[in-house]
């Protein structure tokens, strides 16, 4: 029985924060190289976002949130050229994160990232979540081309999604952000899955 506890702490001890952060999510597929269109005329200040996603998460009250983006397998993440969550950018470096181009852009249209660019480590984004809420995550160009590896976000808070309530099938229709688990009984009283048409 003692040494079963022993095993017990051992393991939260090595393993407990990764057990944390358990719950993932494909943000977005991969975007081969593609031309931007801010090509003929580059400017920092008028970036384009070519990838947008808003997430709803359902995190812990009080707890520890741990979060963070990754490319396909846990594995490096190739992004030309920054990642928002929220407007905030979650690149290490300030400017330009996702470096070492090996081909020139206008030689690699076409070509999926991974054959021009190195990617970036996984990026912990815990600070950027807040507690259960909405959080749009971007892709944004600034330059001469675009394109993405494949992008994860992994989290400890569970994953909810947007359901259209018909209020009993009277005129009057909201958007509502639901736990996964909650999607299958707004189905069932005539609810529809995604927010509402405008």
């Amino acid at each position: 029985m003692t040494s079963k506890l022993y095993l017990t702490i051992i393991f939260v001890l090595i393993f407990g924060s990764s057990l944390l952060a358990q719950n993932t999510i494909k943000l977005f597929d991969a975007t081969a190289i593609t031309p931007s269109n801010t090509a003929m005329a580059w400017n920092p200040r008028t970036p384009m976002i070519f990838n947008q996603k808003d997430v709803y998460l359902s995190c812990p009250l009080g707890g520890d949130v741990q979060a963070y983006i990754t490319g396909p397998n846990n594995g490096n993440l190739i992004v030309d050229n920054f990642f928002t969550v929220n407007g905030t950018n979650v690149c290490p470096d300030e400017w330009n994160c996702f470096v070492s181009t090996f081909a020139q852009p206008s030689t690699a249209i076409g070509l999926p990232m991974e054959s021009a660019y190195l990617g970036t480590a996984p990026i912990d984004v815990s600070g950027q979540i807040n507690g259960s809420g909405t959080y749009t995550f971007e892709l944004s160009d600034y330059g001469y081309s675009y394109g993405s590896s494949e992008i994860y976000l992994h989290t400890s808070c569970s994953f909810g999604t947007y359901v259209c309530h018909h209020n009993n099938g009277k005129s009057e229709q909201k958007t509502l952000a639901v736990g996964q688990n909650a999607v299958a009984a707004h189905l069932a009283h005539g609810d529809t899955e995604g927010p509402c048409g405008d």
